[in-house]
């Protein structure tokens, strides 16, 4: 069923005002500290290998026009990435978890590659992530719990721009149920 533009904006509002509280009342006890780390590293871990996986398939259609291959003379990559809520929900919580899901923006910053001619551009992994000396330790991890500890852009993204997803969220989140694909477009043109 698709909502109206009224009911969809209503259950956005519903959403942020939800992150909002419980944002405010997390307690960044050491467990849930430590929680919001390992979820940080392990999806730098999880973009590490979407990132080498879109460098490795750009390389192999380099290869294939090289090699006279004109099914790869123009192309794009486009990595998706999102969350499943794991199994075992109660329905008020599936109910939630699935607004959640559809009424999500942004998963961190995906990337596009666009191979024209045999040719393309892959930005180094640093700047395609927004990896630097800046650490993102912004809202909503703007804590004593964290300094020292690198927030990872794509960690602020999917925890700050959404306007979803809450700390809380994160905390009860696995490695396991965030899921990547590669969308490969192979471009024909006359």
């Amino acid at each position: 069923m698709r909502l109206s533009e009224k009911e969809r904006k209503a259950i956005e509002a519903k959403l942020e005002k939800r992150r909002e509280k419980l944002n405010k009342n997390f307690k960044w006890t050491p467990e849930n500290t430590q929680k919001i780390i390992d979820l940080n590293n392990a999806l730098y871990g999880l973009y590490r290998a979407a990132y080498d996986e879109i460098v490795r398939l750009d390389g192999e259609y380099k290869k294939r026009f090289a090699a006279g291959d004109n099914n790869y003379k123009n192309y794009t990559l486009e990595l998706e990435m999102w969350y499943v809520a794991p199994d075992g929900l109660s329905e008020e919580e599936e109910d939630l978890w699935n607004d959640l899901e559809e009424h999500t923006i942004f998963w961190g910053p995906s990337f596009i590659v666009r191979g024209e001619n045999g040719t393309s551009e892959i930005k180094p992994f640093e700047e395609q992530m927004l990896i630097d000396d800046k650490s993102w330790n912004e809202y909503p991890f703007n804590t004593r719990a964290l300094d020292g500890i690198y927030i990872h852009y794509f960690m602020h993204d999917i925890f700050n721009h959404n306007n979803t997803y809450s700390l809380e969220d994160a905390v009860k989140m696995k490695p396991e149920d965030f899921f990547w694909q590669i969308k490969v477009c192979h471009e024909h043109w006359g």
